[in-house]
């Protein structure tokens, strides 16, 4: 399917119910939708009947009724106009009505949804009892009462949502369209989600990492209990929610503690919390919550210390955070206000206790009244008195929590972000170098598996690692001496394809679990993981094995008939590997499709090829890398002040790493970027050319680079063929790009293959070049020249 129409749930106008309730959840969701969308709603009762389908049923239906779901009811509403259904019936969706909705992209979502309800639309079609609050945080959810859940919770605490969807059983619709519907409304501000089950693993992560690096996205992982599987979260899939930049909760207080910090508190790039309390014993309490969570309690500066005798004399530093005593409630405002200007804190939290003299309700009113900086965290410590604390300080949308301990774990997943997004753009080092010909170990593992070969011989299994550089001596060998001993293993995950898993054999912790394909940084992770971060070994050790897993990676990415790998591996303190012989590989002549076994998208290598143009010059063609990042900054500042406004349609002194993080660091599974080097100067590049697709892949939007000092033999031309037949693989339909209308060496080029050129509609000083990518692959135009597959 599509993300396209999946914006009619979300409109806000009117929706046909089809059907009788039958059920409480039913009732329920009628009166929310009646009651939300006064006269927009009509109500059909009567028997499913094809002829008595209203002439206009509006964008969103709702089946209630399973016989108002047959396929030929679904295809005459979409041909009626209808864009979206919210299938409350108890019966499943069955295929035969997926494929009567596919020829339209009418989207379903369900069944064993609770619904969806965009708080600023107006349209409940949930099966909520209680009303949600309207907010700035999204809550994608596949669980009926986990929904239900966290919207009682959030009512409690006084927080909203800017829409929320359940997507239930997943027929259609599910986590990942709307991740990707999360990332591109311009009212959300951060992302809840809750996964029990991912069932397309290439689709969710692409969603999950174009969200992430736009807003942050908490994640919340439940999963049936299934014969063989340990209890708890499944480790695999929180690897998967790193590797996509996603914060992950351990549990449901967790992601309410984490709804809260996205909702009230503003970023917190660092982790600095200075705590105050009214008594030394709920400072330390504050202290060691922060310290628990990996958090740094800051310390007052001098000129804090020293403006807090003037305004709250009974105050001290104790060390521990400012011990308030008997301050009374101006003092402590006034010690509060001076925490939150000091230039050391990131945060404050005040730990409150019911001490003789300081209850806590005036406190919160004041506190209210004051309003003071957002990045105060407020604890009323007890129940008696502390529950009526804390209504009252949801009701002031004050940050407040039950402990100092889901304070500071609030604030952590907060910080947390930032960390992993910075992972996210991370710039890697260039891959090792492998020679290795994956064509003919396809095809002779292929042939083995066909006559019944299940395990490689240790012959093979030699020749198959050696390959791709993975060699060393035995690990039993006099002098070895290993510095790290790990058990590398590639197992497939029945939800996210093919796993690597890394054991330290030298200590007793938890493997780490990783995705292929790996760069350096990520394998370095995955060795700190594995180690607990207690990596003892020489750096030429540890980089030697980081190189191997590397190389490990590339051997997964090529050879989708290995099922199954369990290796050994012994580093010596100067970096050389060593080898047992009892390493084990499992094949298979039916391996599973790419989308279904690699989770994540791999570098596409045979899009390199070379191109000999005008005046004999010879080029490189390939995809981008995430470690070209330093050429493309050299490419960029190289170019002319008129250069670079025709590309960015601005004036740009600066290019910073996040902005050539983001040219380099894609998503091949959505975009298309290719640089240009020299035959001869492999290590310069001359041109680039990119296309972004929407989520949906019907479109896709180019942009076109060009240095100077290579224009005029055709670079361009022959990227933007390059681009386009790209799209055409891909499915796409429509390719099209803003150019300045001064550009004329753009438009003419546009021009001369086939674009349309019409005025923009957003912008007087630029056009729009629009191409049917379909005709355009059916014209006869040239082949690029002296072009091959080699990967």
């Amino acid at each position: 399917m599509t993300l396209r129409n999946i914006d009619a749930l979300f409109s806000g106008a009117r929706a046909t119910v089809f059907g009788r309730t039958t059920t409480p959840a039913q009732t329920q969701l009628l009166a929310n939708l009646t009651s939300s969308a006064d006269d927009d709603v009509m109500h059909v009762t009567a028997r499913a009947h094809r002829a008595r389908l209203p002439a206009q049923p509006g964008p969103c239906a709702v089946i209630l009724d399973p016989r108002w779901g047959k396929p030929d009811i679904i295809a005459a509403l979409a041909e009626a106009g209808c864009r979206a259904v919210v299938w409350a019936a108890p019966k499943r969706i069955g295929d035969d009505v997926l494929r009567a909705a596919r020829p339209t992209n009418m989207r379903l979502l369900g069944g064993r949804t609770a619904g969806v309800f965009d708080t600023r639309n107006g349209l409940n079609m949930t099966t909520l009892a209680s009303l949600p609050r309207p907010g700035k945080v999204a809550l994608i959810s596949q669980s009926q009462s986990l929904t239900a859940a966290a919207v009682d919770w959030a009512l409690g605490r006084n927080l909203g949502f800017s829409w929320l969807a359940c997507t239930g059983a997943e027929a259609d619709i599910d986590a990942a369209d709307l991740l990707d519907h999360a990332a591109l409304d311009p009212r959300t501000r951060a992302v809840v989600l809750q996964i029990g089950e991912i069932a397309e693993p290439r689709k969710f992560m692409s969603a999950a990492r174009a969200a992430a690096r736009v807003k942050p996205v908490l994640v919340l992982q439940t999963r049936a209990d299934r014969p063989g599987t340990p209890p708890g979260p499944d480790p695999a899939r929180s690897a998967a929610f790193a590797r996509a930049g996603l914060v992950e909760c351990e549990n449901l207080g967790g992601l309410f503690d984490g709804l809260a910090a996205l909702e009230l508190l503003p970023s917190v790039r660092q982790d600095r919390v200075m705590v105050l309390g009214n008594g030394a014993g709920v400072c330390a309490l504050g202290t060691d919550a922060l310290r628990r969570a990996a958090l740094t309690p800051a310390e007052a500066g001098s000129d804090t210390v020293e403006k807090l005798g003037e305004v709250a004399p009974r105050a001290h530093n104790t060390g521990a955070g400012i011990d308030l005593a008997s301050s009374d409630i101006p003092e402590t405002l006034a010690a509060l206000r001076l925490a939150l200007a000091d230039r050391s804190v990131d945060a404050a939290l005040l730990v409150h206790s019911p001490v003789a003299g300081h209850p806590h309700e005036p406190m919160v009113e004041a506190i209210a009244d004051a309003k003071l900086d957002a990045r105060l965290m407020t604890v009323w410590l007890g129940l008696h008195t502390a529950l009526p604390a804390r209504a009252a300080s949801a009701q002031a949308r004050l940050a407040t929590f039950a402990s100092a301990d889901e304070a500071a774990r609030a604030i952590h997943y907060r910080r947390s972000y930032h960390e992993a997004h910075e992972l996210l753009t991370a710039t890697p080092p260039p891959d090792p170098t492998v020679t290795a010909d994956a064509g003919a170990i396809r095809h002779r593992l292929h042939v083995l598996a066909e006559d019944g070969v299940e395990w490689l011989s240790a012959e093979d299994t030699q020749e198959t690692l050696a390959a791709y550089g993975i060699v060393g001596g035995p690990s039993g060998r006099a002098g070895a001496d290993p510095s790290i001993r790990v058990r590398i293993e590639v197992i497939d995950h029945p939800e996210l394809g093919m796993v690597m898993r890394v054991t330290d054999e030298s200590l007793g912790v938890a493997p780490a679990y990783g995705f292929a394909p790996l760069d350096a940084l990520l394998a370095r992770r995955m060795l700190e993981g594995a180690s607990a971060g207690r990596l003892s070994a020489t750096v030429e050790a540890v980089e030697a094995l980081a190189q191997a897993l590397v190389r490990l990676s590339k051997l997964v990415v090529d050879i989708a008939e290995i099922t199954r790998l369990d290796l050994h591996l012994a580093i010596g303190p100067h970096g050389r590997l060593h080898t047992p012989t009892d390493t084990l590989i499992e094949i298979t002549a039916d391996p599973r499709p790419p989308r279904r076994r690699l989770a994540m998208s791999p570098y596409p290598a045979r899009m390199r090829h070379r191109v000999t143009l005008r005046d004999h010059r010879t080029y490189i063609v390939r995809a981008i890398h995430p470690s070209d990042e330093p050429l493309v900054l050299d490419l960029l500042e190289s170019l002319s002040p008129e250069e670079i406004r025709l590309r960015f349609f601005n004036t740009i002194r600066h290019f910073s790493h996040d902005m050539a993080a983001r040219m380099t660091q894609i998503d091949y599974d959505r975009e298309v970027s290719l640089v240009i080097s020299p035959a001869k100067r492999p290590g310069e590049l001359t041109a680039m050319g990119t296309i972004i697709a929407d989520p949906d892949g019907r479109e896709a939007e180019f942009a076109v680079l060009v240095h100077h000092a290579h224009t005029g033999v055709g670079l361009g031309r022959h990227l933007l063929d390059c681009l386009l037949r790209q799209a055409h693989a891909r499915g796409i339909g429509t390719v099209y790009g803003e150019i300045l209308a001064d550009n004329r060496p753009m438009l003419e080029l546009a021009r001369s293959l086939g674009f349309t050129i019409r005025r923009s509609l957003d912008d007087a000083t630029s056009v729009r070049a629009e191409i049917d990518v379909a005709r355009y692959r059916n014209a006869e135009l040239p082949p690029p020249q002296d072009s091959d597959d080699a990967p």
